[in-house]
């Protein structure tokens, strides 16, 4: 087991550890009114509700709780939750849960600073304000790296488009790796690839630098390592406590050098079918995808998964043999899904991807790939997954 320590990004002052939580308990208990934004279990089950509560209600502090965050969150949820933050009387958001209760929060607290809609915010009309209400966040997934970084991901629904914007960081936070041991097998799969995904791209971006490249290869490593191991014994804190850590440097990476293609394509998928977990979007469009990346930046993403392949070599004609590096990491911590498990075609795949070069909106998606991004790529990629 790591030590409990700290770590400064942007504005966030988070703590990394077992009982990370007790080294805030002087802010949460000079909060005057806070909303908890939560999920309906993952806060619940992974204790992490009650020991916030707990000191809220041992400091006489009066709180709500918006408990209605689902998987890809969209633009009229971030509405309604500044409407009851507004409505409660509330000063205060703690965000308990993965990236879908922390964008939530992110989302709804621009929106209560700066007034309009969520719409101007999430299209760039409209710039969140500096001056912010306080948000608290109790991170319980090690995936998505939102309790570092500055963005919000939402879905508008009416357009069909999902994609992050800088909605702005939150001011405290905590990992703890406790809070990760309730999550479902298939949850801690789908999350830790996010992370892994968030390393690819951050160190493979157009503007990427050595220092997102460092944070990169280490959270790679550490997932390489210690996913195996949760997928064989679920309640290994160890093991858990490091993909928490290779999640935060993925966040860190993405806060410097953003995430490009695969990202982009994924929002795409998941926002046509919410029912697709973003981590396993990002598994079946990386198979792919991988093979692009490697021609294109040999070296870095050499760095990356020679891990998994030490007799890769830092060339464009390894690509193959990078990608089925990658493809049999995800076989070996027992991800074997189909874009047609959740009711894609072929067909269907080209036609959303090929959208991605129309929309302005994401146009940034295609600009930070290390690649020139052509309709007959995107073909080829949609041909080439996963169904």
């Amino acid at each position: 087991m790591g030590p409990t320590f700290r770590v400064y990004n942007g504005g966030v002052n988070l703590v990394f550890g077992v009982n990370g939580l007790a080294d805030f308990k002087n802010v949460l208990s000079s909060m005057r009114m806070p909303v908890i934004v939560t999920g309906r279990r993952s806060a619940v089950e992974s204790g992490a509700l009650a020991e916030v509560t707990k000191i809220l209600e041992e400091s006489g502090v009066s709180y709500v709780v918006y408990d209605r965050v689902t998987p890809n969150p969209t633009l009229q949820q971030a509405e309604e939750l500044a409407e009851y933050y507004r409505s409660e009387g509330c000063r205060e958001f703690i965000a308990i849960g993965g990236g879908s209760a922390i964008d939530l929060a992110k989302s709804a607290r621009a929106l209560v600073a700066g007034g309009g809609s969520i719409r101007e915010y999430f299209y760039g009309m409209r710039q969140v304000p500096k001056e912010k209400p306080l948000l608290f966040v109790v991170n319980t997934t090690h995936g998505t790296g939102s309790e570092v970084d500055r963005f919000a991901v939402l879905t508008d629904e009416g357009e069909v488009e999902k994609r992050g914007f800088p909605a702005g960081y939150p001011d405290y936070g905590v990992d703890d790796p406790r809070y990760t041991l309730t999550l479902p097998l298939n949850q801690s799969v789908y999350t830790s690839i996010d992370a892994l995904s968030h390393a690819i791209e951050a160190a493979t971006s157009r503007v990427s630098s050595p220092y997102t490249e460092l944070l990169s290869v280490e959270a790679s490593r550490r997932v390489f390592e210690y996913l195996p191991r949760v997928v064989g014994s679920p309640r290994d804190l160890e093991a858990r406590y490091w993909l928490l850590y290779a999640s935060m440097l993925g966040g860190v990476a993405i806060d410097h050098s953003l995430t490009h293609l695969g990202h982009g394509l994924e929002h795409l998928l998941s926002a046509y079918n919410p029912k697709l977990p973003h981590g396993a979007g990002l598994a079946l469009v990386h198979a792919k995808l991988i093979e692009y990346i490697y021609k294109a930046r040999p070296e870095t993403t050499w760095r990356i998964l020679s891990l998994l392949d030490p007799g890769l070599r830092p060339r464009s004609e390894d690509a193959p043999r990078a990608a089925s590096a990658f493809r049999g990491f995800l076989e070996r911590v027992g991800f074997g899904e189909g874009l047609g498990d959740y009711g894609f075609t072929p067909g269907e795949v080209e036609r959303l991807f090929k959208a991605i070069a129309s929309r302005k909106s994401m146009r940034r998606y295609l600009e930070l790939a290390p690649f020139e991004v052509t309709e007959d790529l995107l073909s080829e990629i949609a041909a080439g997954l996963p169904y």
